[in-house]
């Protein structure tokens, strides 16, 4: 018999979403754009420092053209997905300016705590002396 072989690339999406009473309300499309933001993540890591900011930490860059694209989504629906994983603390989008993209944090579901997981330095800027919790 011949053995078959896949090369699939394939997004990975926690089953978390899928039975925690928390993601109930996320919608499946959020759901999937997460799984895209990890996958950039991933890569992301893969290559080291390139892609850490001043604080050690990964960030992607991932326009709102880019996942319009590749979702083949309008801009309102993609900018409605983004803040639905914002308000369910999986990403935080850093502005950046001058016509720059956002620098996007993507939320490692995988660890065990999940209190203050971006500086304080990074949500309110540098010398920054608001206290109020991260997540």
């Amino acid at each position: 018999m011949e053995n078959l072989t896949f090369d699939y690339k394939f997004y990975r999406i926690p089953k978390r979403f899928f039975k925690e009473d928390t993601f109930r309300d996320m919608t499946n499309a959020a759901k999937v754009l997460y799984g895209i933001l990890l996958d950039r993540k991933c890569l992301s890591d893969s290559n080291g420092d390139a892609w850490r900011d001043e604080y050690g930490i990964t960030y992607i860059i991932f326009t709102i053209e880019e996942i319009m694209n590749l979702m083949n989504l309008g801009n309102k629906k993609v900018n409605k997905m983004l803040k639905e994983l914002e308000e369910h603390g999986l990403i935080y989008r850093r502005h950046q300016g001058l016509g720059r993209p956002n620098k996007i944090y993507v939320y490692d579901l995988l660890k065990t705590d999940n209190s203050n997981w971006l500086p304080k330095q990074i949500i309110f800027g540098k010398g920054s002396s608001n206290e109020k919790e991260v997540l």
